[in-house]
């Protein structure tokens, strides 16, 4: 009976040994990491006119939140068609105050510091470099053309002149 009992513990000894050294498995597939929609947005994209960047948006992902800055000349005249015919020297920086998706692209909500003027423009995927912003939820003048979409590239931000 004795051996028995020291029988009996042995294997004991030895099965708990082998089970705790099996890896544990799970039951459950890992999840995948969701991803932010504002991903593709974020960067740093830019607007040249006569080869002179005047236009720069920088959106960086906190969170589950884009914030960021735009930065864009303060002169700016447009032609008849709605195209920029020429910038100014003088920049403005304005910041990003919220950014939400809808079905236009990602609306932008941009505020200078300075006369706390609030602007809005849409952002609109073209590809994965590529992307349009315009002007949205604003009044012009009367006798102004509508304004053309602007166009970016995402890359490396240019130097510009110091904001005035």
């Amino acid at each position: 009976m004795k051996r028995l009992a020291i029988a009996v513990m042995i294997v004991l000894a030895l099965g708990s040994a082998v089970w705790s050294q099996t890896p544990s498995r799970q039951t459950t597939p890992d999840k995948p990491v969701k991803k932010s929609p504002f991903v593709p947005y974020t960067g740093t994209w830019t607007e040249t006119f006569e080869a002179r960047p005047w236009l720069t948006v920088q959106l960086t992902l906190q969170g589950q939140q884009l914030s960021g800055s735009l930065v864009r000349a303060h002169d700016l005249k447009f032609s008849d068609a709605g195209e920029i015919k020429s910038v100014g020297d003088t920049q403005v920086t304005e910041v990003i105050q919220d950014a939400t998706l809808n079905g236009d692209g990602l609306l932008l909500t941009a505020k200078n510091p300075e006369t706390n003027e609030t602007d809005r423009f849409t952002m609109r995927l073209t590809g994965e470099t590529t992307a349009e912003l315009k002007m949205s939820a604003m009044t012009m003048p009367p006798g102004m053309p509508k304004l053309k979409p602007w166009k970016l590239t995402r890359g490396a931000a240019p130097s510009a002149p110091a904001a005035h």
